[in-house]
């Protein structure tokens, strides 16, 4: 695991940005990405989709900027790990993507 957390922090030092977490947070992703069947594979994807997504969506909307520091911490009621924006989102998304669904057009089916 730890192992693993060393090669993200290792991609972003070109970036300076260190990674912080919480023991919550490196046990949550243990737990999830345990299994003694498949080895490391459900725990990299458990980092996948639990670290390294988020991460990278606040890193392109400038929510974490170069020379910072990206907090992973353990939300236990949602049971999920979050990175703490240090910033408010100041990029949009280009042609507004979040509301692309108004410019699709349906066509109804017999």
């Amino acid at each position: 695991m730890d192992l693993r957390l060393k090669e993200i922090q290792d991609r972003l030092a070109d970036r300076h940005i260190v990674l912080d977490f919480d023991a919550e947070s490196k046990q949550y992703l243990v737990s999830i990405g345990y299994s003694p069947t498949y080895g490391a594979r459900p725990l990299n994807r458990a980092i996948q989709s639990e670290l390294l997504n988020p991460l990278s969506i606040l890193l392109l909307s400038d929510c974490i900027r170069d020379g910072e520091t990206a907090r992973i911490r353990f939300d236990g009621p949602r049971n999920r790990i979050i990175v703490i924006p240090n910033h408010d989102a100041s990029v949009e998304m280009e042609g507004d993507e979040l509301n692309a669904s108004d410019d699709i057009e349906i066509e109804e089916m017999d």
